[in-house]
C-alpha cells in the first residue's frame, strides 16, 4: 500500500521539508511474504517518482500495480473445486464452477482498492450527506425476512458500527462509491486484488481458512459478522482484509457465465448490459469451496441480501510514476 503524505493543513516551510523528506518506498507483492507456509514469488520494490495530486482520499486504499494476473481456474482446479464442494453438499455439481474456466492470465492497469469493506459507520454517512435510503430491505414481509435488517431507519446498534454494511444492493453500493470520488472494482480487479499475481486459492495463499475468516456459521443477528480486519492472518498479498468470508461483494460487472471464454483479456470490464450483477468473496455462511478467491456467484442487482456488502475502487491517477 503506498502511503500519501496529507500535507493540505501544513505550513508552507513545514510542508517542503516534509516532502523534501519523505521517502515513498513501499512493497507491491509479486509476493510479500510467506503466508502460513505458503511461499508467493519475490516481493518488487518500487520507487514512487511524482506526488500524488489527485484531491481524493486514497487513505485505507491499498495500490495495485499494473500487470498480468492468473484470474480463473484450470479444468484440473474445478475438480478440485467440485471435490471439496461435495465435502459440505452432496448435491454440488462440476457444471457449477465452470464459470471460472478458462484459467488465464489478464493484464490490469494500476489501480487502488479499499482495504476494509464498508462498514455500517461508513454507509451511515453517506446515508446522512445525502438522504439516500437506509440499509436496509424495506420491502420485507415475513418475519425471517426482517430478521436480516439490523438497522432501524438510520440507526443501529453501537456493536456493528465496525461490522460490513449489509442489506444494500448493487445501485446502493454504486452510489457510496461515487459519492466516495470512487467506483465499484471490476471483476478482475477485485480478484487480482484477492488472489495476488500468481493466482492463489485463497488471499493468504493456501491452506484452511479456519482462523483467517469469518464462514460457515448460522444467521446470530448483531453477532453474524465480524469487524472488518478482525482477521489479519487472511489479509491478502496486497494488504487487503476480509477478501474471503464475512459478506459477498459487489462488483461493477455483468455476470456472464462464458465472459473468461469470450472476454478480452486488457482490462476487463464485463459487458456493457445483462440481467445479473458480479459478487465475489463468499460470506458468513458459506464452505470452504466458495471462499476461493476465483469462485463467482451472481444476483439481480436490486436485491438486497443480509451476507452482501462491498467495497469500492478507483483508477490510477495519470501523475503516478514508477522507477524499478
Amino acid at each position: 500500500m503506498i502511503k500519501i503524505l496529507q500535507v493540505g493543513s501544513v505550513s508552507s516551510p513545514l510542508k517542503w521539508v516534509l516532502l523534501c523528506s519523505t521517502v515513498f518506498l513501499f512493497w507491491v507483492s509479486s509476493a510479500q511474504a510467506k503466508h502460513d507456509g505458503v511461499e508467493h514469488d519475490k516481493t518488487e520494490k518500487l520507487k514512487i517518482s511524482a506526488v500524488q495530486s489527485d484531491p481524493e482520499d486514497v487513505l485505507d486504499m491499498a495500490f495495485i500495480r499494473t500487470g498480468k494476473f492468473f484470474r480463473g481456474s484450470s479444468f484440473k482446479e474445478n475438480k478440485a473445486a467440485f471435490k471439496m464442494c461435495r465435502k459440505f453438499d452432496k448435491f454440488c455439481k462440476l457444471w457449477w464452477f465452470s464459470d471460472e474456466f478458462p484459467g488465464t492470465l489478464v493484464m490490469l492497469d494500476n489501480y487502488w482498492i479499499d482495504i476494509y469493506e464498508v462498514t455500517n459507520e461508513k454507509y451511515l454517512e453517506f446515508v446522512k450527506a445525502t438522504g439516500h435510503s437506509p440499509a436496509l430491505d424495506a420491502s420485507c414481509a415475513t418475519d425471517g425476512c426482517r430478521d436480516g435488517n439490523l438497522w432501524e431507519g438510520e440507526s443501529f446498534p453501537r456493536m456493528i458500527r465496525k461490522q460490513p454494511v449489509t442489506q444494500v444492493n448493487w445501485h446502493d453500493a454504486q452510489a457510496y462509491c461515487k459519492w466516495r470520488g470512487k467506483r465499484l472494482p471490476t471483476e478482475a480487479e477485485w480478484e487480482k486484488a484477492a488472489r495476488g499475481p500468481s493466482g492463489s486459492l485463497y488471499p493468504w495463499g493456501g491452506g484452511s481458512p479456519k482462523g483467517r475468516a469469518n464462514y460457515n456459521r448460522k444467521w446470530n443477528g448483531n453477532y453474524t459478522m465480524t469487524n472488518v480486519g478482525s482477521y489479519s492472518k487472511g489479509a491478502s498479498i496486497y494488504g487487503l482484509h476480509d477478501m474471503a468470508g464475512n459478506v459477498w461483494e459487489w462488483v461493477d460487472d455483468w455476470y456472464n457465465r462464458t465472459y473468461y471464454t469470450h472476454g478480452t483479456k486488457n482490462n476487463p470490464k464485463g459487458y456493457t448490459e445483462g440481467e445479473f450483477k458480479s459478487l465475489r468473496g463468499g460470506s458468513w455462511v458459506n464452505f470452504p469451496d466458495s471462499l476461493r478467491s476465483s469462485f463467482r456467484r451472481w444476483s439481480r442487482p436490486d436485491v438486497r441480501f443480509n451476507d452482501t456488502g462491498f467495497r469500492c475502487a478507483k483508477s490510477a491517477s495519470p501523475d503516478i510514476k514508477f522507477k524499478n
